[in-house]
């Protein structure tokens, strides 16, 4: 019986040994999920101690955790994909409709990534479509010079379309995919080519590009994203046979700074006398 048992262990471990061989994405993927659940165990461990020390102390919640459950009401997102840094979504929708009257190049854009922390490896974001929060956005960091494969694009509006040349990566998208055709490519970004938007983890999974999901992890040494597929198909559904019909669809890129700025003008305008 024990040597039937081991026969029958040792040919699960064969097939699956055999499954990743002639599947290595598959690999990869439960391997991003394992480092997310990871980031997730810290995440409640540091705020089990945090909640530990709290009631040994006699003191109530902490202000910062208040907060966080205050922005996870307001936002419709999980709690454990909210960080500290994290800017508040609703204000930043409000903000986006004020302003873009004003700005022209932000009224012309259909989809408007704004970036709101840069690690020095990481640069996170978030995506809005026609003023509306649509997903979470990871590039790399910036640098004043660049690095190639290793900085993300420049602040400003550009157009997209699609890349119609049938590239290793679009092969491997659509073996994996029924639903993809063409990656759709962000144009027209001096001293920068093939900058897709895609599907990725952190920023070793992008050279430039823009990889979007439906969670944010900060928990890690690592910033990374989560559920990254969900976001992408998501996206591509949406944004795809647009471009692929040819309509006119562009991407404004805003810095971090981008939030004073506007908020200081919005202010500036309220203080205007209106004639």
């Amino acid at each position: 019986m024990n040597r039937f048992l081991g026969l029958l262990l040792l040919g699960l471990v064969v097939l699956v040994i055999a499954f990743f061989i002639y599947n290595p994405r598959s690999l990869e993927n439960i391997w991003m999920w394992v480092v997310g659940f990871i980031g997730y165990v810290i995440y409640f461990l540091r705020k089990g101690a945090q909640s530990i020390k709290e009631l040994f102390s006699g003191q109530g919640p902490s202000r910062s955790v208040v907060l966080e459950e205050k922005k996870a009401t307001q936002t419709g997102v999980p709690l454990t994909q909210l960080n500290q840094k994290e800017p508040d979504i609703s204000s930043l929708e409000r903000l986006l409709s004020k302003v873009q009257h004003e700005e022209e190049g932000l009224s012309q854009s259909d989809l408007t990534v704004l970036r709101y922390l840069d690690d020095g490896l990481t640069t996170l974001g978030l995506l809005f479509i026609d003023g509306r929060f649509f997903a979470y956005t990871l590039e790399d960091t910036h640098r004043d010079e660049k690095i190639s494969g290793n900085t993300r694009i420049p602040e400003g509006r550009y157009p997209l379309s699609y890349n119609q040349n049938l590239t290793e990566l679009t092969q491997r998208y659509r073996k994996r995919f029924p639903w993809f055709e063409y990656h759709i490519e962000i144009k027209n970004i001096p001293n920068y080519d093939l900058v897709y938007i895609h599907i990725g983890n952190t920023h070793q999974d992008t050279r430039g590009c823009i990889l979007l999901a439906d969670g944010v992890n900060t928990a890690s040494k690592e910033k990374m994203v989560t559920h990254s597929q969900k976001a992408y198909e998501r996206f591509y559904q949406a944004i795809y046979p647009r471009v692929s019909s040819n309509t006119p669809l562009s991407i404004q890129i805003l810095d971090e700074s981008w939030v004073k700025r506007a908020t200081i003008k919005t202010k500036h305008l309220q203080a205007v006398p209106q004639t």
